[in-house]
């Protein structure tokens, strides 16, 4: 009966020889594809090649993607996950940065420790004490440590994912305040004044109240409402249209760019309230870009930029603090209200009902909804 093979990842007994007149050390490895293939080194002495020869076959033996064990550390395992999560072409640039910054916090709480260690009381610890600090990134902390257990999972490090023995992280109580019309037209004076005030000697161009307008008129995402170009929109026949199917995101290398799909992948088509149809054609008349609300300079606009005039705007005021991702919360509650959730969950875009309770505060296209929204803008909106 012949020997029992080689467990893959390790080597047999070290002999030695002599290469090219220097003492060598060899020895046979079983390489992750099943295969064993010889392994040799020299050295000036014997005990010297035999240094080399262990050196070169822990090398060999390091943890990548179908050499994880049980002794492989938690930051080695980042590293392997990220490799594949960067090459997947599946996921979007914006949740790529996100996975990495979560790989980046899990190095920090958890990088010693071995998948050996990993046990799912350990890792829920870690879970659990991101989340005292910051709930929303322990959400995608837990879901980016499943991923990467599922490799070790793969490779026969698990039986089973030690995350899935962990506790999610629950979502608040939502605690929905909305906007009513009577607030959202002071707030929109304030943002007509921040308007007004000079750069240099000239008068800002309106793009911030403009912008917040579009922002009630379709309850869209921030980076969505940055995104609409005028190929999207349809202004010459009624009812006025949009088309929401992209949305702006930072990629990989910093930059801002157009990406061609909205966060969910859904393509919605819009109508307009007639409030907005004036502020609109203006801004076509006077477009230097194909984007409806660009950047000072014609690129597309940082999101955070304008979150931060919006700041500055709204400062010293009842309403400072407020987000303007409260123009969505109040857009789904008023649609809601006026034509049911179903309304709601087809203007903002979510695929099922459930989120609509952290949006519409408790108490798809057509003519209705436009004219239902229209009522949230004074009567002198333009």
């Amino acid at each position: 009966m012949g020997r029992p093979p080689l467990p893959i990842g390790a080597w047999g007994e070290i002999n030695y020889t002599t290469r090219s007149g220097k003492p060598a050390a060899y020895a046979l490895f079983r390489d992750f594809d099943g295969r064993s293939r010889p392994v040799l080194r020299t050295g000036p002495s014997r005990s010297k090649a035999k240094t080399a020869l262990l050196e070169a076959l822990a090398e060999r033996a390091k943890p990548a993607l179908g050499r994880i064990s049980k002794d492989t550390r938690i930051s080695e395992l980042a590293d392997i996950y990220e490799a594949e999560m960067l090459a997947d072409t599946e996921l979007g640039d914006q949740t790529k940065l996100t996975y990495k910054s979560k790989l980046n916090s899990i190095r920090a709480g958890l990088g010693g420790v071995k998948l050996s260690e990993a046990t799912p009381g350990r890792l829920d610890r870690y879970v659990q004490a991101v989340a005292k600090k910051h709930p929303g990134a322990a959400r995608s902390v837990r879901t980016v440590l499943k991923s990467m257990m599922l490799l070790a999972v793969l490779d026969e490090v698990f039986d089973q994912n030690p995350v899935r023995e962990t506790r999610t992280v629950a979502r608040g109580a939502p605690d929905v305040q909305v906007l009513r019309a009577g607030d959202l037209a002071k707030i929109r004076r304030l943002l007509q004044a921040w308007d007004r005030k000079l750069i240099g000697k000239h008068p800002r161009n309106g793009s911030l109240t403009d912008t917040i307008d579009m922002y009630t008129a379709t309850g869209c995402r921030t980076a969505e409402v940055l995104a609409i170009g005028w190929p999207r929109l349809t202004l010459d026949t009624e009812p006025l249209t949009v088309r929401i199917d992209r949305t702006v995101v930072k990629n990989l290398e910093g930059k801002l760019v157009i990406q061609l799909h909205t966060k969910n992948k859904q393509i919605r088509d819009l109508e307009l309230p007639h409030a907005v149809a004036g502020m609109l054609l203006r801004r076509r008349i006077d477009a230097r870009s194909e984007l409806v609300f660009p950047s000072e300079v014609n690129t597309p606009r940082w999101p955070d930029a304008m979150r931060r005039e919006w700041r500055q705007a709204l400062e010293g005021s009842e309403f400072a603090g407020l987000k303007p991702g409260l123009y969505r919360k109040a857009v789904a509650t008023h649609v809601a209200e006026r034509l049911g959730v179903e309304a709601a969950r087809d203007q903002l875009g979510h695929t099922g009902l459930a989120n609509l309770k952290y949006y519409v505060e408790q108490a798809k296209r057509g003519p209705e909804a436009a004219a239902v929204i229209d009522e949230l803008f004074p009567e002198s909106a333009d």
